[in-house]
């Protein structure tokens, strides 16, 4: 153990996310200066790559803090929409907003497969996703159509209370 607490493997982990981020910085000021525009559309593939390196920190350091992989796989998530909306439209984004309550989701099943597997984590994660579909469903028949969420949500949570 160092001084703060991590093993010799979680922070030479950090030091090479470390590294990697001042790199990709680097890229970035390189693409800003000489006006390349390559980064400004694979941008998210660097975002990915700090995701992936925070679930590597994850699931091969020693410590397993559950930050590391949080915030790894929720990155890993928004880099996909990222990447999508940067070859299509920003734009996009009017629509898909809602994926972030799904990559919320994604979150907390993730955290299911570590550790214990707690069932209101699971749920919590369902829900989630649940929810997000229904606003994508009423946001594709209007406006005003949103009560059908409050419905669906109160039903959920009463089949919820039936099935403990």
């Amino acid at each position: 153990m160092h001084g703060n607490g991590l093993t010799r493997s979680t922070a030479n982990s950090i030091k090479r996310l470390a590294f990697l981020l001042i790199l990709i910085g680097l890229l970035i000021a390189l693409d800003t200066f000489l006006k390349l525009d390559v980064i400004y559309r694979l941008w998210p593939i660097l975002i990915a790559m700090v995701g992936g390196g925070l679930i590597g920190i994850f699931y091969h350091g020693n410590s397993q803090v559950p930050m590391f992989l949080v915030t790894g796989v929720y990155l890993l998530c928004f880099s996909g929409l990222a990447l999508y909306c940067s070859f299509t439209s920003w734009t996009a984004m009017a629509r898909l907003w809602p994926l972030f309550i799904t990559f919320l989701g994604v979150v907390f099943l993730a955290l299911c497969t570590i550790r214990e597997k707690r069932r209101m984590v699971l749920l919590a994660g369902l829900l989630l996703i649940s929810l997000s579909a229904m606003f994508s469903v009423t946001q594709s028949f209007g406006a005003g159509w949103w009560w059908i969420i409050l419905i669906l949500v109160g039903l959920s949570i009463l089949v919820a209370e039936k099935v403990k």
